[in-house]
């Protein structure tokens, strides 16, 4: 039960950061491509893009290490998902995000080929 309250945990964490990214850097590509008068008086020159990137280098780190040393699935799946996460950028964390949505209720499912423990919930 700790292992699946642990799992749980982190997948929260990331939902929550992945989501807040995804809000921040849309907000920003609508204010300088959409608005860039409004941007330039704003920031000016100081803020670029490539704060965005050193913003979700760590996110796609802590993804990383969830798919590899957390998350419950084949070899093949966190492949996918870690190739997902270095090639793809924010898309990569939205098809990750997926499979967070999904993992609590199939953690819960009586039959779930992810049930860790032998007690029936």
């Amino acid at each position: 039960m700790k292992k699946i309250d642990n799992i749980l945990k982190h997948t929260q964490n990331l939902k929550v950061i992945i989501i807040v990214f995804s809000v921040l850097f849309l907000s920003y590509c609508i204010l300088n491509y959409g608005f860039h008068e409004v941007h330039d008086q704003l920031f000016g020159n100081h803020m670029k893009s490539i704060y965005f990137i050193g913003l979700g280098l760590p996110i796609t780190g802590y993804g990383i290490w969830y798919v590899l040393q957390v998350a419950p699935m084949r070899q093949v799946s966190k492949t996918n998902k870690v190739l997902g996460l270095l090639f793809f950028g924010i898309i990569g964390k939205w098809i990750l995000l997926a499979f967070l949505i999904k993992l609590p209720k199939k953690l819960k499912e009586k039959d779930s080929k992810f049930n860790f423990c032998s007690e029936v919930y």
